[in-house]
Formats: structure tokens, C-alpha cells, sequence
């Protein structure tokens, strides 16, 4: 009796093909996610250097880049000289069989080559065509160079980031890049469900601007109601308390999270004071928000009593919201919670070996994400991509003699 193979299902995005021309972090973090989901993402490279994250940074592993290495897996490498004409015009060859395009240059300058939104939906009515930019593609900084602090500064963030005596801080995370590329993931997959059911393409306009904006939800409805904005507070909150960093008696930290009246009233009894929930300065959230200097006093003073580990494992008996403080490096290779959830994929890559990267945030039970290709090297893929596409050898060796297409190692 023979034995049925059963194969395995196709992924949420198999068959959607993506010319991406975005580098450094928040588009390439939108096609990962693409990419990890089925979509043939097709990283189409500048001819000399490829995305500039490749060459970013101070950590190289056999001269491959970190930041490169961390957003560009399952995707293939397609090196196009997109100023020559024979660049631009295999570029929209190539933009007539996909599905999506993406790009994150300076407003403008797809229109400059030749190959924007306008050019490609010409031959391709039902394209996706997603553009990211720091600003938006119109308005008085749309010209303006920018990258993901800048975008911070004008946002808001920054200003209310830092210690209350302190300066304006930076969130050290690119968070703004990483939210933006899931916001650009998102939008695509929007506007493919729409040209399903319609047939219609569309173009996308992001800014990340707008992303870290939205990021300052609910302060914004406290900023826009009381005319004032947040204040820099350090850990603490402006709204609740406690909420904020604590010290145990090793010197370590721990968040403690109490933003309702039943878990203050919870850690009272963790802490057997049940006088605070009626205390007038601590009784109420609002009281204690009031307060903070004194309830911040009578707190240190309790938790200097007990090292940080020890009062995770009391305060968490009593379901009081509470963590160590824990830097990356723990985080992504001790906690066990990360462990439990996977949050590391290995690969092999020809120059690197094993590579770690971060998974796919999505489980999905029935098509879980799928890690098959290591980050590519340059022009890695560019003949594989260019015979898929149809092109015979002899118009491929064309465009290499040319210049226009760069192989690996060109």
C-alpha cells in the first residue's frame, strides 16, 4: 500500500509576488512579514551597494551587516542599475506580473526613474503600490530628509520620553521604523482583500510620522482635552500609581503595574497594609496620583526590604502586575516565556553560518510562518528572478553585459 504524502498548505500570501525596493529598517520589516507568510518578496537592489543597511552599523559577521542580517530573510536579492534605461525598463517589466511594489525613497524620486505609481498602474491596473516615507509623499516636510529620532522628536515622543528632571530622550528601540513596517504589512494586505473583492489597485501613502503619532494613544485624548501635554514622568505614569520602576534590596529593578482600584487593593494586602486602602492620601487612584512623592517613599522603603526576585514571586502570588526589569540579550536567550513562545528562528547562511533572527509575532495554528531563505546576499537571486519572470539567457546576458543587472559577484 502506497503511502500519501501530504503537503503541506499553502501560506496566507503564496502566490503574491512583491517588487521591494525599500532599505533600512521600517520597509524591509513590513516585507519580512510579507515574506514570512508566502509572499515572493524580491528585493530589487541598487547596483553598487544594495540597501544601505547592508554597509550600517559597527557589528559585521564575515562581512555581512547585523541590521541587514535581522529584516531580510525569505526574501531574494535582485541587484538593477534603475538609472540605466534598460534597468528602468526591466523594472517595469517585471512590475507588470506582480502584485505589490514597494519603496521608501525621498517623495518624488520613483517619479524621477520613472517607475512610480503613475508609470506602473499604466501597465498594471491592479497594482499595490505602498510608498513609506518619513513625512508623507505631500506637505511642507515631504521634501525633508529624515529618519526614525527625527520622526520622534516632531512627534511628540521625544519630549515626553526622559526622567521629570531631565532632557528630552530618545526611545532607543527604532520603534518607529518597526511600527511602520507592520502598519505598511497591514495596509498591503488591506488593499489586497479590496482588489479581491473589487479587482481594483491602489496606491498607498504611509508616513511614519502618522504611525508614531497613532502611538500616543490614549495621551493624546488627555493632550487634546486638557490642552496640556504629557509631562516627562521617567518610569512613572501621569494617570495611574503606582506604575512605575522599583528597586529591590539587590539593586535590581521591577515594574509594578497598579492601574485600577482592585489591584491597588491587591497589593495592600501583599504588602499588609491594609490601612492605604482607605488612607486619604492613597485611597483612591486619583489621591495617590496626587501624592506620587509620598506613596513613591513609603514604597521604597517596603521594597528595600526584599531582593527583586523575591518580590516577583510575592507580589505575583497575590496577582499584582509586576516584571524585572530585564535587558535584550536576556530576554531574547533566557526568559522563558520568549523560550516557550519561539521567539528565535535559526538559519544557515552561506557567508555568516547560524544566524538568530526574531519570528514571525502571528502563530497561526492551520499555515504558521515559514523561515526557507536566509537573508540574500547581494544580487544573490537576480538571474533565478529574472528566468521566473520569463527572460531568456540570451536577454539576461544583455542586461548583464549592460551593467544593468549585477549579479553576485559583480
Amino acid at each position: 500500500m502506497t503511502q500519501t504524502q501530504v503537503q503541506p498548505p499553502a501560506l496566507p500570501l503564496s502566490g503574491v509576488r512583491v517588487l521591494d525596493l525599500t532599505v533600512m529598517v521600517a520597509g524591509p520589516i513590513g516585507t519580512l512579514l510579507l515574506a514570512d507568510l508566502g509572499a515572493d518578496v524580491i528585493k530589487v537592489e541598487e547596483a553598487a551597494a544594495g540597501d544601505l543597511s547592508r554597509n550600517m552599523g559597527t557589528i559585521f559577521v564575515n562581512g555581512e551587516s547585523s541590521q541587514f542580517l535581522s529584516s531580510n530573510r525569505n526574501k531574494r536579492s535582485l541587484r538593477v542599475d534603475l538609472k540605466k534605461p534598460d534597468g528602468r525598463e526591466l523594472f517595469l517589466r517585471l512590475a507588470r506580473n506582480v502584485d505589490v511594489i514597494t519603496e521608501n525613497f525621498r517623495p518624488g524620486t520613483v517619479d524621477r526613474l520613472g517607475i512610480g505609481y503613475e508609470a506602473v498602474s499604466a501597465i498594471n491596473p491592479g497594482i499595490i503600490y505602498a510608498s513609506l516615507s518619513a513625512f508623507g509623499q505631500t506637505g511642507p516636510y515631504a521634501a525633508r530628509p529624515a529618519n526614525d529620532p527625527i520622526v520622534q522628536a516632531l512627534s511628540g515622543v521625544m519630549d515626553s520620553t526622559g526622567e521629570a528632571d531631565g532632557e528630552p530622550t530618545r526611545v532607543s528601540f527604532p520603534f518607529t521604523d518597526v511600527a511602520s513596517g507592520i502598519t505598511l504589512a497591514f495596509g498591503v494586505v488591506s488593499a489586497l482583500h479590496h482588489r479581491l473583492r473589487t479587482g481594483v489597485g491602489q496606491r498607498l501613502d504611509l508616513s511614519l510620522l502618522n504611525v508614531t503619532t497613532l502611538t500616543s494613544i490614549p495621551r493624546d485624548g488627555e493632550s487634546l482635552v486638557t490642552g496640556e501635554s504629557p509631562q516627562r514622568q521617567g518610569s512613572a505614569h501621569g494617570a495611574f500609581a503606582p506604575y512605575q520602576n522599583f528597586k529591590g534590596s539587590d539593586g535590581t529593578f521591577f515594574f509594578l503595574s497598579c492601574f485600577t482600584e482592585r489591584l491597588w487593593s491587591r497589593l495592600c494586602d501583599a504588602l499588609g497594609e491594609e490601612d492605604w486602602k482607605t488612607d486619604a492620601r492613597f485611597g483612591r487612584n486619583a489621591s495617590r496620583v496626587a501624592n506620587l512623592p509620598m506613596l513613591q517613599a513609603e514604597l521604597n522603603r517596603r521594597f528595600a526590604q526584599r531582593t527583586t526576585d523575591e518580590w516577583i514571586v510575592h507580589l505575583s502570588r497575590f496577582e499584582v502586575p509586576v516584571a524585572k526589569v530585564q535587558d535584550l540579550h536576556t530576554a531574547l536567550t533566557v526568559d522563558p516565556q520568549l523560550m516557550h513562545n519561539k521567539i528565535l528562528v535559526e538559519q544557515t547562511h552561506p557567508r555568516v553560518g547560524t544566524i538568530r533572527t526574531l519570528s514571525h509575532p502571528v502563530n497561526f495554528d492551520r499555515t504558521p510562518a515559514s523561515y526557507t531563505r536566509p537573508p540574500p546576499r547581494l544580487g544573490e537571486h537576480s538571474t533565478e528572478v529574472l528566468h521566473d519572470f520569463g527572460l531568456a539567457d540570451s536577454e539576461i546576458a544583455r542586461l548583464v553585459a549592460s551593467r544593468a543587472v549585477l549579479g553576485m559577484d559583480d
